[in-house]
């Protein structure tokens, strides 16, 4: 009995929540975004957009609390890996690096209280912050670490509100709304770039 017990603890430890999410600029699909909780602390999101081409980025999230551990996002074209970004933080030093087929950089932050906000719709990340909200955090966002025109906004204060069911993230120029229902990520707003992410589906697997 004991090792049946066992048993059906391992298999249930190895079930886990996919979320899919559908992105549309106004009413014109553009692609979807897949949250996938492997456990408490360990995220997948795969998002994948159409520009005529398929980009698809790959990551995953390790947290400890709401500052990540361990971050690592793999980025293809029509399935033909283009570069990847590994990151880990140890709430004292975040360390970021690119890798692409020609080259590899590394860039380095002395920062506390770090949190992970990254481009492309990284679901997990807006979990995160919403679930430890602060009214005042620091975020980073490893993208644009790597892109010399964005860089100067790759780290800096955001403010967080709430209203009824829908956090306000403002950062830089931009706000984010982000609507929760049931506990969990309904509806994904950019205003300013009519981007919409909204939940379609769930699974459990």
């Amino acid at each position: 009995m004991k090792k049946v017990l066992v048993g059906l603890l391992l298999i249930l430890s190895l079930i886990s929540f996919s979320e899919i999410y559908s992105i549309k600029i106004d009413d014109t699909p553009l692609g979807t975004a897949v949250l996938r909780e492997i456990t408490d602390e360990v995220y997948q999101v795969v998002t994948t957009i159409d520009y005529g081409v398929f980009y698809t980025i790959e990551s995953t999230t390790t947290y400890d609390g709401p500052y990540f551990k361990d971050y690592i996002a793999t980025f293809s074209v029509d399935g033909t890996t283009t570069g990847r970004i590994i990151g880990s933080y140890d709430g004292e030093v975040a360390n970021f690096t690119f890798e692409s087929q020609v080259s590899s950089n590394t860039i380095s932050l002395n920062k506390q209280n770090l949190v992970i906000l990254d481009n492309n719709f990284m679901l997990s990340h807006f979990l995160k912050i919403i679930e430890y909200p602060s009214p005042i955090f620091e975020i980073v966002i490893p993208q644009l670490l790597f892109n010399p025109s964005k860089t100067e906004y790759a780290v800096g204060e955001a403010i967080l509100n709430k209203k009824g069911d829908t956090f306000v993230i403002s950062f830089e120029n931009e706000k984010i709304l982000i609507t929760v229902k049931d506990n969990k990520i309904y509806k994904i707003e950019y205003p300013d770039s009519s981007i919409t992410v909204e939940l379609v589906e769930n699974e459990d697997f």
